[in-house]
């Protein structure tokens, strides 16, 4: 039995027993005494507790049994006999009223005997102090009580007090510093609870009248569970637990410091074993910020505060320093908005494409720069996404979760993110639509893993490619980014390698150039742009994979499409993630290359003059659109111009990618050539002849290096006398849309005009003639094939 319990047994602490020493020494002295002398006094009411103010006790001629002290030292001090634990217990213990709870052992109660604190502010009343301290200057039961003064027609707060406890009105007199509401550090007081929680009730808490959380909501003065003078001992979190049930799912998981990190002390020095799971993130008095927190401040200024929390702990050195957060992760203060996200109140809705089997979208709490989530937030935050009270929505708790490894199912993710993505894509819709395509590893690659060595099915869609937190560089990439290339490149390279998931679909050795800056008629094609080191922009920036490509969405105008599910199928011109068709009109290349929309309806369109033709890989017009039949984006023949098809023979390569098609068992075989070729001899591109020309209204024929390209000195070549894109010099417009025999005005021919003709710099007032009938015999008729 503890020494105070040997105090109360020794004080006498069963129904109906006599008052101890001090009852002793009042039956000792009255029964020395006749019944005639025990007679009626006017303060003997007084005297049931003031015993010398007896009469029988100002005697001079008897001596008591036990000498009185009127001033005793007892364990809370030196005080009046009237005041001490024992006299009060004299009634409490059930002579008049059974309180014997107040002292009984393993109940708390206030302190007494002890000095008031520095944060105690004892109170005055016309100089007087309104709660006295005994003679040693310490608390003792008269600090509180008093037995005089009694307003016995009130019942808005318990007696015998010296002054009256209304919305805790007597405690907060003194603990003020504990009264202040959360902008000062403490439990909100004085606020309304939806309901008065049962558990608290059956502990003896108390509330306001209108259900407000008061002192008495989480505290008992005498015959508290817990410590300090709880109303349930708390080393588990059952009081705050009793309010806040719905954080009660706290325990048992990885934000369980009583589990996880035992001996981790919060900005007050306490242990989640000494106070519980929650006072591990907060305190109810003396908190260090918003939330009631309970840690030290992590001295993050560049994100809202609940996020800086967040941030606290998870970091290199913190106690959760085995899961930062990293460089590469989710963004944070940004409007949501940003998204395509529109808040309007509680309500959110979202701009992207309503897709079926998409859920509706939800309100997540949002944030604003350096404060907390309210009505004019707008931005994300960590608890945007995370709940830090649930560990998951839909399963359990499963074994220790030292060791358990989280994944989109739970990792304290306010929706479930496994499967469909549906956290992503709860604001992300424009880009749910990857769902839909091979891009979904779940349908193409169900096996692969990312980073993290988490599988689609694992944690969502979304997770092939990004991780939220942790990632491989921009865009929180989830994969490992090769070597030997920049921005946007690496990632699509991550898959589209030997060994990657995508590992069949590369665009091989000559594929349409990145990393170039485009002219500016591709500036104003409204197609992305980025950085070398794959950020976006607006301006000055170079062309990447997703410049052409939306890895999100398989057909460019039609979201909901499920045509590219298809793990086995091929993709065309009219999808394979392209921003926009580059089959039928060719929209996405001409974006960039206006000046080549002439080729459109004339006979070098396949669709016009040969559209059941097919390239080397075996694809129609339809599938590879106008450009495609001699232009490969990917994998291309060979590297000049992308060549699509196999190159014919020919004295120099663009001769030879013209015959590809004109000659005899080609595409084009109506329309060989009967003589081919100039002598293979070098020729200087003469500028000089366009001196005193209107500008523009010449063209210099540009002649070719080994590599078909243009050079200052080459060979004349097919492309030095033919515009391939277009049919007539003089109209600057698509063909008609069928096949047109041409004439020395059109056929793709470079000129209108011959003034200042090449020719004319080797063969004179041949020239034209030469010009006229090059693919003649009778053109070459007694004329020298190396010379004029």
């Amino acid at each position: 039995m503890t020494a105070h319990a040997d105090r109360v047994a020794s004080a006498g602490g069963g129904r109906g027993r006599l008052p101890g020493l001090f009852g002793l020494l009042v039956l000792g002295v009255l029964a020395g005494f006749p019944a005639s002398a025990r007679e009626p006094s006017s303060n003997r009411e007084c005297a049931v507790c003031h015993i010398m103010w007896l009469r029988e006790f100002k005697r001079t001629d008897v001596q008591p049994l036990i000498p009185y002290d009127p001033r005793p030292t007892t364990e809370s001090g030196r005080q009046d006999v009237v005041s001490t634990e024992r006299m009060c217990f004299s009634c409490h213990d059930g002579f008049v009223l059974d309180s014997r709870f107040v002292w009984g052992e393993g109940g708390h109660g206030h302190p007494v005997g002890v000095r008031p604190s520095e944060r105690v502010r004892i109170p005055t009343l016309e100089g007087k102090v309104v709660f006295p301290l005994n003679e040693d200057g310490k608390l003792y039961c008269g600090t509180c009580h008093t037995a005089h003064g009694v307003d016995w027609t009130q019942d808005e707060s318990p007696i015998f007090l010296r002054m009256k406890n209304v919305r805790s009105s007597l405690c907060v007199a003194c603990h003020l510093d504990h009264g202040t509401g959360p902008a000062e550090g403490n439990h909100p007081i004085l606020k309304p609870v939806p309901e008065r929680p049962r558990a608290l009730l059956r502990a003896g808490a108390r509330f306001g009248g209108d259900s407000e959380v008061i002192c008495q909501s989480c505290h008992r003065p005498h015959g508290a569970r817990g410590d300090p003078i709880t109303v349930l001992d708390n080393r588990r979190s059952a009081l705050c637990s009793a309010c806040h049930g719905d954080k009660g799912g706290i325990r048992g998981t990885r934000h369980d410091l009583a589990v996880v990190a035992p001996g981790a002390r919060n900005a007050r020095g306490h242990t989640t074993a000494e106070t519980g799971p929650c006072s591990a993130c907060h305190v109810p008095h003396g908190a260090r910020g918003p939330r009631l927190w309970a840690r030290e401040d992590p001295g993050v200024t560049a994100v809202d505060a609940s996020s800086a929390r967040c941030l606290g702990c998870h970091r290199p050195h913190g106690v959760a320093g085995r899961k930062p957060v990293g460089r590469h992760s989710h963004p944070l203060d940004v409007a949501i908005e940003a998204a395509g996200v529109a808040v309007k109140g509680r309500e959110w809705s979202s701009s992207g494409p309503d897709l079926p089997g998409l859920a509706p979208v939800r309100p997540l709490p949002l944030v604003e720069a350096g404060r907390e989530a309210g009505e004019s937030a707008g931005a994300v935050g960590c608890i945007t996404c995370h709940d830090p009270h649930v560990w998951s929505r839909r399963h359990g708790r499963t074994g220790d979760p030292r060791a358990e490894e989280g994944d989109g199912r739970n990792s304290f993710l306010r929706i479930a993110n496994d499967g469909e993505s549906a956290l992503c894509t709860n604001c992300h819709r424009d880009q749910a639509s990857v769902a839909l395509s091979r891009h979904n590893l779940g349908l193409s690659r169900p096996e692969a893993t990312n980073l993290a060595g988490s599988s689609t099915a694992d944690s969502g869609v979304c997770s092939a490619c990004h991780l939220p937190h942790n990632g491989d560089g921009l865009r929180m990439w989830a994969r490992q980014l090769p070597a030997g290339s920049s921005g946007v490149e690496q990632a699509c390279r991550s898959c589209h390698r030997d060994g990657g998931p995508a590992a069949e679909k590369q665009t091989g050795a000559h594929s349409h150039p990145l990393h170039v800056r485009p002219g500016a008629a591709a500036a104003r094609a409204a197609l992305p742009l980025f950085r070398p080191d794959g950020a976006r922009t607006a301006s000055a920036g170079e062309i990447d994979c997703a410049t052409c490509h939306d890895p999100h969405q398989w057909e460019p105008g039609r979201p909901a499409s499920r045509t590219g599910a298809e793990a086995e199928g091929d993709g065309d011109a009219g999808n394979s993630f392209l921003r926009r068709e580059a089959s039928a009109r060719a929209g996405l290349c001409l974006s960039c290359h206006p000046d080549k929309r002439t080729v459109l309806g004339t006979d070098h369109d396949l669709a016009v003059s040969a559209p059941r033709a097919v390239d080397d890989r075996g694809r129609t017009v339809r599938e590879t659109g106008p450009c495609g039949q001699c232009h490969a984006v990917h994998n291309a023949v060979i590297p000049a111009r992308l060549w699509a098809r196999t190159p014919g023979e020919g004295a120099d390569l663009p001769a030879r990618m013209c015959l590809g098609c004109h000659r005899h068992d080609g595409v084009a075989a109506a329309k060989v050539p009967r003589e081919l070729g100039h002598p293979p001899r070098q020729v200087v591109v003469n500028r000089s002849r366009l001196r005193g020309q209107p500008a523009g209204s010449l063209l210099y024929p540009p002649v070719y290096g080994d590599d078909g390209r243009p050079v200052e000195e080459g060979l004349i070549t097919c492309p030095t006398c033919h515009d391939p894109h277009r049919w007539d010099a003089a109209a600057a417009v698509p063909g008609p849309g069928k096949p047109v025999e041409g004439n020395v005005l059109d056929s793709f021919l470079r000129h209108a005009d011959t003034r200042g003709f090449l020719c004319a710099d080797c063969h004179g007032p041949d020239s034209l003639y030469r010009y006229k009938y090059f693919h003649w015999d009778k053109s070459r008729h007694n004329q020298s094939l190396t010379g004029p």
